[in-house]
């Protein structure tokens, strides 16, 4: 849809959740496959998806990505640099939540992964 999307946001914070997804897509997939984003609206809320073909994750690594110092250890770097702290995914969800959205990751090893975060729609005409 061409319909604005009423959301109550800080631009610059929204603008870094999708400037760290999709820099994370870009460093984690071959260079010769796209990147995908999806935006779906619901009756509450909007979700963003960046979907990536890169290695993908392991279950027990899908919570721990979020957390403040944390990397995946293993993982190949195929653009850019691989030097991180460890911060990026946890600030996006420290922004996300601020917002009353959720974050969150879809991934299977070998296939890629789907980070995504939601944010709320807010009354017409009051974005």
């Amino acid at each position: 849809s061409d319909l604005p999307l009423p959301i109550i946001a800080d631009i610059d914070r929204i603008g870094q959740v999708v400037s760290n997804y999709l820099s994370n897509a870009h460093k984690y997939s071959p260079p010769d496959f796209p990147i995908e984003v999806h935006i779906a609206v619901n009756e509450s809320s909007v979700r963003v998806s960046i979907c990536d073909k890169g290695p993908g994750l392991r279950v027990e690594e899908q919570e721990l990505i979020w957390a403040r110092f944390y990397r995946v250890k293993g993982i190949e770097v195929q653009s850019g640099s691989g030097v991180g702290l460890g911060l990026g995914l946890h600030i996006c969800r420290t922004i996300i939540e601020s917002h009353g959205g959720e974050v969150g990751v879809e991934s299977t090893p070998g296939s890629g992964s789907t980070f995504w975060f939601t944010l709320p729609l807010g009354q017409k005409g009051h974005a």
